[in-house]
């Protein structure tokens, strides 16, 4: 296959997970309003920086009027991904798959156990083998 073959497929790839996993509610538009601790900014290793805001037990990429989130839950050195949601009106732009590569680029470069309990992120890991040293569960 050739690269532009394999970058259109990639293409329609990250179209198709946009659309079958879709922002379910409105949650996500508006900036981080995180309380307690302060949060954690990462420049992943491809590029994108997230935020792991903690005290909402979430991964935050900032999408300038809106943010995109990764809802997590930590037990020890494990994280279960549970949920993830982007605004309807950044629908179809791969801004889904944007997070969940950064959050596995993160969570790999942290060395975590992951569980992808969401269905978003589970299709995208099982997409992905790059990341499955990392997956658990």
């Amino acid at each position: 296959m050739t690269n532009a073959g394999r970058q259109k497929g990639e293409d329609a790839l990250h179209d198709a997970l946009e659309e079958t996993f879709p922002a379910s509610d409105s949650i996500a538009v508006g900036h981080s309003d995180h309380v307690g601790s302060p949060d954690v900014r990462s420049t992943s290793p491809g590029g994108d920086e997230i935020v792991d805001n903690e005290a909402q037990s979430r991964f935050e990429l900032d999408l300038g009027q809106a943010i995109a989130v990764a809802y997590y839950k930590r037990d020890g050195d494990t994280i279960t991904l549970l949920h993830t949601e982007v605004p309807q009106e950044f629908s179809g732009r791969g801004l889904g798959s944007r997070l969940a590569g950064a959050v596995f680029r993160l969570l790999q470069q942290r060395s975590a156990r992951v569980i992808a309990k969401c269905p978003f992120m589970a299709t995208y890991a099982a997409r992905h083998p790059e990341y499955a040293d990392i997956l658990t569960g």
